[in-house]
């Protein structure tokens, strides 16, 4: 077990006990001061009360730290394998209907892991050992009033557990199902706008249903606490009645000696109302996590060639060639694609909706892999590269590429970080922006806007492909660049993005007719093996 959580636990049983001892040498305290003894004879009570008072709080905030460190390293490394499972699953997980639940899991159930270890497992670890130490405490001074209250703290931890415990994961599937709504409203609302429709009736009615099952979820957890302070006002009693044999002071000790252990059993009434929420995350995330794989990834330290041994920066060989290609998701949706794309080339990717381009374009950055066939970049099969490596190698534009509500720059540093203002600058140009650039008057500064919003379509179309060029791609498959562009804004986009071959290829997916005749290499995927040169 870690060290640290182990400490974590020592110490939250430590700063308990110390709650415990405030409170009964406190009461020891009081009775005995009112007897009006000499304030000699206190002196040891009092500075007790100091002591577990200064100690209690000095330890919570120990075993905070300590735990919290350990629960966020540990929500840290299931994040990242959660990203990784997405990168290799994204075929197979994301589509709009699924989008905000897939978020959710993400997010909220990740979050939601980390409560095992810190609110379900710790306050029972502290419950049973502060009911252990107590008992045993009182036991030492009046043995039936020990198995009263050991005996009491047992049925009311057996109760909780039975009760508490006993839910479903309906507020977690109902928050997943109203994520996947609000998403699903928020993607559609420009469609629904102009159809003069609305699907707040849809959300409204998901967001009533989840707030009933939180409405009886805090029912359940306020019977607990009751259940928890009946039981604890039954054992203070039945602890009253025992304890009249033995000295007066004690028994204002023993009396309320059961309040000490009231906090760490009402702790558990929270714990097992999240048990269920924490099982189902982690249900949720091991399916998001065992879904199938629409890429086989190969480990970097396994692949057949090294990233530098096909990386350079004036590569002596960059062409692309697909050899007998399947692609498709569960199956495939064209097969027998044949092209050799020289370095510096350009190639327009046609066919009809349905027929497989943009899957083409996935399978080309190794998002899904070919059912069939080999893809070579430089000579080398892809299938053979880590995929984050061929990922470096061949750029994708998709038609709705994220632009963040943030500065230009910020935007291009995405794709690389450590590039200074010349770089980005040069990026810029390049994507045909340096105009636009000079004309505005805070540079690189200038906000983007939400989704964009402060620049018009050509414009944020060419801020991505500024973004895509700064991370240096040799293959660059371009998804329907032209697609929402008016005319001029397209011609003058096809114009950059032709200037750009001699330096990196373009595989370009498309039913733009001026893009078609704009390049003369064509891959008809209803006719994949027929790799026309003419132009039509």
């Amino acid at each position: 077990m870690n060290i640290r959580l182990v400490l974590g636990r020592l110490l939250g049983v430590s700063a308990q006990l110390c709650a415990a001892g405030l409170l009964l040498t406190s009461a020891w305290l009081i009775v005995r001061a009112a007897q009006q003894p000499p304030v000699l004879f206190l002196m040891v009570a009092i500075v007790g009360v100091r002591f577990f008072g200064v100690a209690r709080t000095a330890l919570r905030y120990a075993e905070r730290l300590v735990t919290h460190d350990v629960a966020l390293r540990q929500v840290v490394d299931l994040r990242i394998e959660v990203y990784r499972a997405l990168e290799q699953r994204a075929g197979h997980l994301v589509d709009d209907a699924r989008r905000g639940d897939l978020v959710r899991r993400v997010v909220a159930d990740v979050d939601a892991v980390q409560d095992r270890l810190l609110r379900v497992r710790g306050p029972w670890i502290v419950a049973v050992w502060t009911v252990g130490v107590v008992s045993v405490a009182i036991g030492v001074v009046l043995p039936w009033a020990g198995v009263v209250v050991l005996a009491g703290s047992l049925v009311a931890m057996a109760l909780v557990r039975l009760t508490g415990g006993s839910g479903d994961d309906a507020v977690t599937r109902a928050g997943g199902v109203l994520a996947a709504e609000v998403s699903n409203a928020a993607v559609a609302a420009p469609d629904l706008v102009v159809a003069g429709a609305a699907a707040a009736g849809d959300v409204t009615a998901h967001v009533d249903h989840l707030a009933r099952l939180e409405r009886r979820a805090a029912w359940a957890s306020g019977r607990g606490q009751a259940l928890v302070l009946t039981i604890t006002a039954a054992v203070v009693a039945g602890v009253a009645v025992i304890a009249t044999s033995v000295d007066p002071v004690m028994t204002g000790v023993l009396v309320l000696a059961p309040l000490a252990l009231a906090e760490p059993l009402e702790a558990l009434v929270d714990a097992e109302r999240l048990r269920p929420e924490v099982v189902a995350a982690e249900r949720r995330l091991r399916d998001l996590l065992d879904a199938p794989a629409s890429v086989v990834e190969v480990p970097r330290d396994e692949a057949s060639k090294p990233l530098s041994a096909v990386r350079a920066p004036l590569p002596d060989r960059w062409d692309l060639r697909l050899d007998d290609v399947a692609v498709g998701w569960d199956t495939p949706l064209v097969s027998g694609l044949d092209l050799d794309l020289p370095e510096g080339s350009a190639v327009a990717v046609t066919g009809p909706s349905g027929v497989g381009k943009s899957t083409l374009g996935l399978t080309l950055t190794r998002f899904v892999s070919p059912h069939a066939g080999r893809i070579l970049i430089g000579g080398v099969d892809v299938t053979t590269l880590p995929a984050a490596d061929v990922r470096t190698l061949v750029g994708r534009l998709g038609q709705d590429e994220m632009v963040f509500d943030t500065t230009i720059r910020e935007n291009l540093r995405i794709a690389a970080p450590d590039a200074d203002d010349a770089e980005l600058e040069r990026a810029l140009r390049d994507a045909g922006l340096a105009g636009w650039l000079a004309a505005t008057d805070q540079g690189l500064d200038t906000p983007a806007g939400e989704h964009g919003s402060a620049l018009s379509g050509g414009e944020r179309q060419r801020l991505c492909l500024a973004r895509l060029l700064l991370a240096d791609h040799r293959i660059l498959v371009l998804d329907e660049p032209t697609e929402h562009l008016d005319d001029d804004a397209a011609g003058s986009l096809l114009n950059d993005l032709l200037a750009l071959t001699p330096r990196v290829s373009l595989v370009m997916i498309t039913h733009d007719q001026r893009v078609i005749d704009a390049i003369d290499r064509h891959l008809d995927l209803r006719h994949p093996r027929i790799d026309m040169l003419d132009g039509h």
